[in-house]
Formats: structure tokens, C-alpha cells, sequence
């Protein structure tokens, strides 16, 4: 019983010892150098999917985007000719999605 309270008491002390120097291991451990000022950037816009766009559900999103026309930008340069044969649509359904896409760019 008494080497129990021996080593309970040690710890206690160890305990005791580390509480009472316990900022001075955590001002060690942080810099003291003030962090540099940081400026607000502007997000850059993106360019948004094709899903966007009236017309174009998850469906012919997909089949565009793995053609390559994954963005507005993309979708307002391509033909209607691909855009059809990519999305599987008539011509003046890509024509449609085409203009539309002229208009946001």
C-alpha cells in the first residue's frame, strides 16, 4: 500500500510539475513571429459546366463532357455538327445549346 502511494504521489508530482509549465511548452512549441498579412483575392470566375445551359441534363452533360465539351466556353466554339454527333441530338437542338452558350460567354 505504501509503494502505491509512493508512485501515485511521484505521478501526482510529475503531474503537478507539467501543469504549472504547461505554456511555457506550448509558447515552444508556436512561432513568435506574427503571421504576414493576407489580401483578399477576387476568386476567379470559372467557367461553368455545360449542365447549365437549358436543355442539357446530366445525360448530355456527360456524353459532351467526354467529347471534350465540358464548359460553356467549349460548348460556344464547337460546331453543331459535333455537338450533335457527340450528344446525339439534331443539329438544330445543338444550334439551340450553341446560341445559348454564345450568349453567356
Amino acid at each position: 500500500m505504501k509503494r502505491l502511494a509512493k508512485v501515485l504521489g511521484v505521478l501526482g508530482g510529475i503531474a503537478a510539475v507539467i501543469w504549472a509549465m504547461r505554456d511555457r511548452f506550448i509558447s515552444v512549441a508556436i512561432s513568435r513571429e506574427p503571421q504576414p498579412p493576407s489580401f483578399r483575392v477576387p476568386p476567379a470566375e470559372e467557367d461553368p459546366a455545360v449542365d447549365t445551359i437549358d436543355g442539357i441534363g446530366p445525360v448530355f452533360a456527360k456524353r459532351l463532357t467526354d467529347a471534350g465539351i465540358g464548359t460553356v466556353s467549349r460548348l460556344a466554339q464547337a460546331s453543331p455538327d459535333s455537338v450533335a454527333e457527340a450528344a446525339g441530338v439534331s443539329s438544330a437542338r445543338a444550334r439551340s445549346w450553341i446560341d445559348q452558350a454564345s450568349e453567356r460567354v
